[in-house]
């Protein structure tokens, strides 16, 4: 069983949101639920969602992303550059054990991780999510048709430490369209290593620089922030 005061830290407000300021409130989150899907609450949907074990007991666990489901973040773009519409609602994810059959209880949140699709050039920066051999992988994308000539992927990989969803693994692949550049980056959170490499298109296999992390850099899921800006 999770306890209370762990779940008391999963209270956090939203991020940035196309609804005006003064009608954004904080989004209460049920703690527990019979179902996943009861966890999605009222004016918001759900997204996407993946199974699996996550803490080794041998109940399937669940990964959610919902989305605040208002009208008034779905933008209209009929006469301009790329989408003719797109959902800049925010998303919020979600991780929740099956502590027992029929009862789940909500043990990881980031409203942040997951940047809006607040443009209609860009593709939506979510791309997949899976649970697979206990761990909780979360893939994000950048490309834009017109206005940057960046494009990346950021990739992470989480795993229940027995209190959060500790970041064990992060990639970063970078290009710039343009230029040609490109930037690599692989975190091992368990051995405190890393590699970083830059280079152009042209060029063969990457000539990685290896690097110790800074001692006790463990980030979980609540310290990540906005996708978009982590680094390692």
């Amino acid at each position: 069983m999770i306890v209370a005061a762990l779940l008391m830290g999963l209270m956090v407000t939203t991020g940035a949101s196309v609804v005006p300021e003064e009608v954004a409130e904080p989004v209460v989150i049920s703690q527990t639920a019979f179902r996943p899907i009861d966890f999605v609450p009222d004016g918001w949907k759900l997204y996407d969602k993946t199974d699996g074990d996550l803490d080794g007991d041998g109940q399937p666990d669940a990964a959610l992303i919902i989305q605040r489901n208002d009208p008034a973040g779905v933008i209209s773009n009929p006469d301009g550059l790329g989408y003719d519409s797109y959902d800049a609602n925010p998303r919020i994810l979600l991780v929740a054990f099956q502590d027992e059959p029929g009862r789940y209880q909500l043990i990881g949140r980031s409203d942040l991780i997951i940047p809006d699709h607040d443009s209609p050039t860009i593709e939506d920066p979510y791309e997949t999510m899976l649970i697979k051999d206990g761990k909780l992988h979360l893939n994000l994308q950048f490309f834009a048709s017109a206005g940057s000539w960046s494009m990346f992927n950021r990739r992470f990989q989480f795993r229940w430490n027995g209190k959060a969803m500790a970041l064990i693994g992060f990639d970063l692949s970078y290009v710039h369209r343009g230029s040609g550049e490109t930037r690599r980056s692989s975190v091992n959170y368990l051995s405190g290593k890393r590699q970083d490499s830059t280079g152009t298109i042209g060029d063969g296999e990457p000539d990685w620089r290896w690097s110790k992390l800074p001692q006790g850099h463990r980030p979980v899921l609540g310290d990540i922030g906005n996708g978009f800006d982590f680094e390692g």
